[in-house]
């Protein structure tokens, strides 16, 4: 079948009018993927102030430690600052062992602390003297060679003694860490505990240092009254003098010199 020309005629018409308009309008703007809008761009690296890369910590290890001669509450004291936040510690007092996991920097410095502290006691060679000093009467003989020092020091502090004489004077070997008595002349006893020797401070602590004086008793043992119970901390090897009691009702006082020398091996 034929079409008329005219329709024919006005067909092409439309068709290259219709390709016209086409060919003028502005191509259409490419519309992004779901997936493309949600995923965002990558953006840079995390980094630790300064540019450089956080460093990872460091793995746990795990050490044993036995101590010999030293307290296991005092060395836990004593390493507890180095424990670090991920760090644990469990002692075994009947092993006398600590298991300490923690990183490889801080069980080193832990090792060297117990390995300062972990060492036999020391001795201490511990001299103690007692000497009544009077006042209102001149010197009535010269003073025993062991107190002239004594004495040189007390009449420079105060020049109202004017006689002193020795009460006792007597001297032991102590321990670090144990307790020890000694009897000063007839009358008097001293009681101590040497608690610590420190090397690097050559300081010796007494904790405590008692000084006691005999009761009269009609019967039964012997009974002591404390006079003074202190702590002490001395230099090592250097005299001290400490005003132990004065007597009431008199012109009198009680005077104790004590030196403590440590013993090197």
């Amino acid at each position: 079948m034929r079409l008329p020309s005219a329709l024919l005629a006005a067909i092409i018409v439309a068709l290259l009018a219709l390709a016209r308009a086409q060919a003028q309008s502005p191509p259409a703007e490419p519309q992004a993927s779901p997936a493309a809008e949600s995923t965002p761009a990558p953006g840079p690296a995390a980094v630790a102030p300064g540019g450089a890369t956080p460093a990872r910590p460091s793995p746990l290890a795990m050490r044993i430690f036995s101590l010999r001669y030293r307290s296991m509450d005092d060395a836990y004291r004593i390493i507890g600052p180095q424990i670090g936040a991920r760090g644990s510690v469990k002692m075994q007092p009947g092993q006398r062992t600590l298991t300490i996991q923690d990183a490889p920097e801080n069980l080193q410095k832990i090792a060297s602390l117990l390995a300062s502290y972990d060492v036999p006691p020391k001795n201490v060679q511990v001299l103690v003297q007692l000497i009544m000093a009077s006042a209102g009467a001149a010197q009535r003989e010269p003073a025993p060679p062991p107190i002239r020092g004594v004495i040189d020091r007390l009449s420079a502090l105060n020049t109202r003694w004017t006689d002193y004489k020795m009460v006792g004077n007597a001297q032991i070997l102590g321990t670090e860490g144990e307790r020890s008595s000694l009897k000063v002349g007839d009358d008097y006893k001293v009681d101590f505990k040497i608690d610590q020797v420190s090397d690097e401070s050559r300081v010796i602590r007494f904790k405590p240092f008692e000084l006691l004086h005999k009761e009269a008793v009609v019967e039964g043992p012997e009974r002591y009254a404390s006079v003074m119970n202190t702590v002490l901390n001395l230099r090592d090897s250097q005299l001290f003098i400490v005003g132990a009691s004065k007597v009431e009702q008199s012109n009198r006082a009680l005077f104790m010199t004590i030196t403590a020398s440590s013993q090197r091996p």
